[in-house]
């Protein structure tokens, strides 16, 4: 190298210089056999990187739907529970119920009548806090197999076809689950 070409060389910006050690310009030869298999293997970790990302997404919806389904599993066995364990305080308002509905009118037991209706309501504001809820049925409703059981079909002068008659027995529901259908008399 001349004396010029070094001084030249010596005003360029440091990274233009021709470093024997910087590598990053230097050219490699290659054939075309050697070309083709680099892009084929290129092409070949591109698939694998796109078939991985999609099995990971795959994976992660899985994992997204197994977590609902494990809540909904969790919510479904504790109305199970709920349910089964509020089944056996329904036969004891039903019968606070009838006795309510068939109280004497004696004033001597006015007191005792009224701490029945208290326990009563006590009770059913228990289950009202544990998600029991009773399903509202009056008699010119339309019938509904899915919250109502018909125990008679019967002929009225005052109801048309498929309208509840009287409520025999109230039913009772946990959110949108049928804990027992109300009990009814229905008209034909």
């Amino acid at each position: 190298m001349s004396k010029e070409e070094n001084e030249n060389e010596a005003k360029k910006p440091h990274h233009e210089q021709n470093d024997p050690a910087d590598n990053s310009q230097a050219l490699i030869a290659l054939t075309c056999d050697e070309y083709d298999a680099l892009e084929n293997e290129l092409e070949s970790l591109r698939a694998q990187i796109e078939e991985q990302q999609d099995s990971w997404l795959r994976t992660r919806a899985d994992f997204e739907n197994y977590k609902k389904r494990v809540q909904r599993d969790s919510a479904r066995s504790y109305q199970d529970a709920m349910a089964s364990s509020v089944r056996t305080f329904l036969a004891v308002a039903d019968d606070l119920e009838r006795a309510l509905r068939d109280k004497p009118q004696d004033q001597q037991v006015a007191g005792w009548v009224d701490g029945i209706e208290l326990i009563y309501q006590k009770l059913l504001n228990q289950m009202k806090n544990q998600g029991v809820e009773r399903i509202d049925v009056n008699p010119g409703d339309t019938f509904d197999p899915n919250i109502h059981e018909a125990i008679t079909q019967e002929e009225h002068p005052e109801f048309s076809d498929g309208q509840i008659i009287d409520v025999v027995q109230p039913g009772y529901r946990i959110v949108d689950r049928i804990i027992r259908p109300a009990m009814v008399r229905v008209a034909r």
